[in-house]
């Protein structure tokens, strides 16, 4: 049988600079006894001040971050001892700095080459992975990487790297991890990337977990169905939190 959920973070804790003045508890979901679950094709929408824990987490999702206690389960398995590039098979993580997740010297094509784990140094490349919508798609947004395929990534614009790291990390049913990527884009551009990738993603039944600031944004998110929209204060569930102080002030009754 397989496991119900996509994701599961166990009671995780993560810590940063432990045992030194500078030591900051960035999640602590063992405090609740929480676990976060995902389902398979579901959009989480996570959002909170700075310094919530909403990096934090997907981070630890990914393997990018110390995980003091607690552990992390993709697809039923195990993980939490993976680094983050054994995960990487399940997950595509964009990140806010559209410097990060791409290979900056190599061309559009070889960076696409790798992330199918193909030789890109090869002399006759393999053909680009997008189909001709997704490419008709992304140029009505104003990113053309078609005629950019030969061209490498250093040298391309902050909006037009970070939607060819989205394209590279959108794959059929795998996990996306948006730690706020449209935050080095336009207003127009922003929302209509944000847009792109969503669609993409319910289409190929991916499972997304994406961060944004824009409290607005989020609650116009949050009507879809199927979307839930979480907000996170000092490395915790805020919603789990007002459950837990109903509780023990005696308001919450189960009947």
């Amino acid at each position: 049988m397989s496991a119900p959920y996509v994701i599961e973070a166990r009671n995780l804790k993560v810590v940063y600079n432990e045992g030194t003045p500078n030591e900051v508890v960035a999640l602590d979901l063992d405090r609740d006894n929480f676990c976060f679950n995902v389902l398979q094709g579901q959009t989480i929408i996570l959002t909170g001040g700075n310094g919530s824990g909403k990096s934090t987490l997907v981070k630890a999702i990914a393997g990018m971050a110390p995980v003091k206690s607690g552990s992390v389960f993709i697809h039923g398995k195990d993980v939490t001892g993976w680094p983050a590039y054994r995960r990487a098979k399940h997950i595509g993580f964009v990140h806010q700095d559209p410097m990060l997740g791409t290979c900056p010297n190599l061309t559009v094509h070889e960076n696409f080459q790798i992330s199918l784990e193909k030789p890109w140094w090869l002399p006759t490349p393999y053909p680009l992975t997008l189909t001709k919508g997704q490419l008709d798609s992304i140029e009505k947004i104003g990113l053309p990487l078609a005629e950019k395929k030969t061209t490498q990534l250093n040298m391309l614009s902050g909006g037009q790297r970070q939607s060819i790291a989205l394209c590279l990390a959108l794959r059929k049913g795998s996990i996306l991890l948006l730690d706020e990527f449209t935050s080095a884009l336009d207003e127009q551009t922003k929302k209509a990337v944000l847009l792109y990738a969503l669609s993409e993603a319910k289409a190929m039944k991916a499972t997304v977990i994406m961060i944004t600031h824009d409290l607005t944004l989020a609650r116009e998110l949050g009507k879809e169905s199927g979307n839930v929209v979480l907000t996170m204060v000092g490395g915790r569930f805020q919603q789990v939190m007002a459950i837990k102080r109903e509780i023990s002030d005696g308001i919450f009754r189960l009947y």
